[in-house]
């Protein structure tokens, strides 16, 4: 229920609960053009990619509109004007699987004639700038196979929610946003948008308890790719120098601890997607002084790495940052035979160098 409040009567007035039929919104002309103008109406931060995309291979379908999230994820969103019907999940989940094969070129190309309409001269590098610049999924590379999907409507039928509650169990991720509009004057209606599955409050225990139920298989194709990758070079690097690093995940870097709390050898991919490949030392404490102290009392012994190993170690030292880092890159951010051989042996050398003088610095006392 809403109540609006008059402070100079100090009355409160329960609104009345009407439907969109009776004030004549429509599905398309109104409520989609509300979502695509306010996505904050679904109760997150949403970046419109289109409407009405009916791009699909081999079937004249339409989905309302599509979206990505702050994660990268893409977003399939049907609306319903007053009931959900018995058929709206099925109908989804459709969409979902059309879209799943799209890549940030393809999406970058949905964006780019999307905006066309309103700002001709918009290419796909403005709209890949800007899908970029939206996420803020600091490990986003590449779009994933599995889209979200937002099912909006005035009022859900148990037949749908039901299945909704069942799929989440199975690790799709679908989101209930009930769109209830009010009475409010001649020329007005109020609007309470209210998240039902999952319920705001339990949202995290929801999520992490399917996440639990649903661990197997819920790994993008990306993230497999750096588990393998890193599997596969830290058993090698441990066979070649007896060095352990911590444990691989699919996630875009890898580390070997130092002596010191928060400073680590990183294995690293960069770019977005990658371009590009790194054999570091990162000084990652929250104290940025104390970051950039341990990282001087280490330049000194740069000249002498790259005469010994011929190898053009570079540091960086940005002053918006806290953490600093001493690196080498290679410009190649595919998996390759070739990277690996590079990076197991750049990193043997880097190690094997510096190991012993952060040891010294350690036993000598220096707290960092």
């Amino acid at each position: 229920m809403l109540f609006t409040y008059d402070k100079s009567s100090n009355n409160i007035t329960q609104l009345s609960e009407t439907n969109f039929r009776a004030h004549k919104i429509m599905e398309r002309k109104d409520i989609e053009t509300w979502v695509e103008k306010h996505p904050e109406l679904l109760g997150e931060n949403l970046l419109i990619l289109t409407t009405e995309y009916d791009k699909f291979d081999k079937t004249d379908e339409r989905l309302d509109l599509l979206a990505l999230d702050k994660d990268g994820n893409l977003v399939v969103i049907e609306l319903k004007r007053d009931d959900s019907g018995r058929c709206v999940d099925l109908q989804a989940i459709k969409y979902a699987s059309y879209i799943s094969t799209l890549t940030l070129q393809d999406t970058s190309q949905i964006y780019a004639d999307f905006q066309r309409k309103f700002k001709p001269s918009f290419t796909i590098e403005d709209a890949r700038e800007e899908i970029i610049n939206f996420i803020e999924n600091e490990e986003f590379e590449e779009i994933n196979d599995k889209p979200r999907i937002i099912i909006v409507s005035r009022d859900f039928r148990p037949e749908v929610t039901s299945t909704v509650l069942w799929l989440r169990k199975y690790g799709i991720n679908i989101k209930c946003v009930k769109l209830t509009p009010y009475e409010l004057g001649i020329n007005s209606i109020a609007l309470e948008s209210s998240i039902i599955i999952p319920l705001p409050e339990a949202e995290d225990y929801i999520i992490k308890s399917e996440q639990k139920e649903y661990s197997e298989g819920s790994i993008t194709v990306t993230q497999q790719e750096y588990l393998n990758f890193y599997k596969d070079i830290s058993s090698r690097f441990y066979k070649a120098y007896k060095v352990p690093t911590k444990e691989p995940k699919g996630i875009s870097y890898l580390q070997i601890p130092t002596p010191f709390g928060s400073t680590h050898y990183e294995w690293c991919f960069h770019g977005r997607p990658r371009n590009s490949f790194g054999v570091e030392i990162h000084f990652e404490k929250s104290d940025r002084e104390k970051n950039v102290q341990l990282m001087k009392m280490l330049l000194p012994y740069l000249k002498d790495f790259r005469e010994k190993e011929h190898i053009q170690l570079e540091y960086v030292e940005d002053p918006q940052k806290k953490s600093c880092r001493i690196f080498v890159i290679k410009n190649q951010g595919a998996i390759t035979d070739n990277l690996k051989f590079w990076s197991i042996d750049t990193m043997g050398k880097v190690y094997g160098f510096f190991q012993p003088i952060l040891e010294k610095l350690s036993n000598d006392g220096n707290d960092f």
